[in-house]
């Protein structure tokens, strides 16, 4: 692409205006209180259930922001790089749709549910007037950014929690939950008259990938214009089997796979109108399989954060003693001055208050690696660490369905009585 750095330095110019513009500072605003809540709302939880406070919502939003804008970037170069072109109309039906479905559930909060349903619409009624291909298009390449912030960002400030397993089990692990705004700049496809391509930029006979279903009269032109566009991203996913970075690298690979799986479809199927409604049924279909893949994988792999001999770390208090000793996720407790450990309550036993300069005996079973001294300089009150459960430890969580899947359930029971 010869004009590529010509695109490239519009889109540095372009990239700004999102920043500076009241009307998308407004939508930012609206974005990061939504993200705020879902912080908010994580950690309160996490409060609850171990007293821990692992950080501030409104600092992790900030973060998610920063993640976002990265994201964007990335994703205004694949819109303009691969011509993937979009109409606002079709961007508001999408964006209203998908935070009625976060009413439902948060990680609905997805383009590839809004999107279809608004395809499906259009499909069947004609209406909303949108490019089918054009949204599956969109969905495509923000999944292709979601799969790379999971992989950068997806682990951070995992939740622990204690969960059931498939053989009914209490065993440790963690809630992965993030959100990203993602603010970039998109293609429109804009019929206008000929004396606006005088300051155009010419692109390759093949640009746009995806062409625009647009009719042109005579003596006016297909021109098209870069627009800041919004959109928001969600990831939520549980680390039973692995540890949480592993988990989400293994979830962003997925994810990878299904958006180009995706885009391909889109491609067919704007060459070849009649198969439109493949990638349309494939977009919530396949990211549903993701999902289900993933679940599968933790059920069929053993958990790792289960109880053994020793006591085993699930997490650490921030600015805890176990924090600044760096015990770490994986870390078994099996000696402290030189007493073997059998259970927290022993554990609780032998360092209590009095304790100074206690030396432990860990081993991180995650690593396999062997066992290693700690010596604690100072005198030691708790730990401030949550173990995994033991055998019979009676609270733990258990994830409900939503609302709706209940509901159609419960309908699906009367209907066959």
């Amino acid at each position: 692409m010869g004009n590529l750095p010509k695109v490239l330095a519009l889109l540095v110019r372009l990239l700004p205006y999102i920043l500076l513009d009241r009307f998308y500072l407004m939508l930012l605003a609206a974005l990061g209180l939504i993200i705020h809540s879902q912080y908010r709302r994580v950690y309160l939880m996490q409060q609850r259930l171990f007293g821990l406070n692992r950080g501030v919502p409104w600092r992790e939003t900030l973060v998610s922001l920063g993640y976002g804008l990265l994201g964007g970037i990335v994703a205004s170069v694949l819109f303009v790089m691969l011509g993937i072109t979009l109409s606002t109309t079709g961007v508001f039906f999408v964006w209203v749709t998908a935070l009625l479905l976060m009413l439902v559930n948060p990680r609905f909060l997805c383009f590839a549910y809004a999107g279809s349903i608004v395809s499906l619409a259009h499909l069947i009624t004609g209406y909303p007037e949108i490019s089918v291909t054009s949204i599956m298009g969109l969905v495509a390449v923000l999944h292709l950014v979601e799969a790379l912030l999971i992989f950068l960002n997806g682990h951070r400030n995992p939740m622990p929690i204690y969960i059931q397993d498939s053989e009914g089990k209490v065993v440790g692990g963690f809630s992965l939950q993030r959100f990203w705004p993602l603010p970039f700049i998109a293609v429109l496809a804009i019929v206008e008259s000929s004396p606006a391509l005088e300051s155009a930029i010419t692109m390759p006979d093949w640009w746009p990938l995806l062409k625009p279903d647009l009719l042109v009269p005579a003596g006016l032109a297909l021109v098209y214009r870069l627009s800041p566009v919004f959109a928001g991203l969600g990831y939520s996913d549980l680390a039973i089997s692995s540890l949480p970075e592993t988990k989400a690298a293994h979830s962003a690979r997925n994810l990878f796979l299904y958006s180009i799986a995706l885009l391909g479809l889109t491609v067919l199927a704007d060459r070849h109108p009649g198969l439109e409604l493949i990638p349309v049924l494939f977009a919530p279909l396949g990211h549903e399989l993701v999902i289900r893949l993933g679940q599968q994988r933790e059920k069929k792999r053993a958990s790792v954060f289960t109880y053994s001999d020793g006591v085993m770390v699930l997490d650490t208090y921030p600015n805890s003693p176990a924090a600044r000793m760096g015990l770490s996720t994986g870390d078994v407790i099996l000696k402290i001055n030189d007493i073997d450990i059998t259970s927290p309550q022993q554990l609780m036993a032998e360092i209590g208050p009095w304790i100074i300069d206690p030396t432990l005996v860990v081993q991180n079973v995650i690593e396999k690696s062997p066992p290693r001294r700690i010596k604690f300089k100072g005198k030691i009150p708790p730990l401030g660490f949550i173990p995994v459960p033991q055998p019979n430890q009676p609270v733990y969580m258990v994830f409900r369905e939503g609302w709706l899947r209940r509901a159609i359930k419960q309908w699906w029971r009367k209907l066959k009585r």
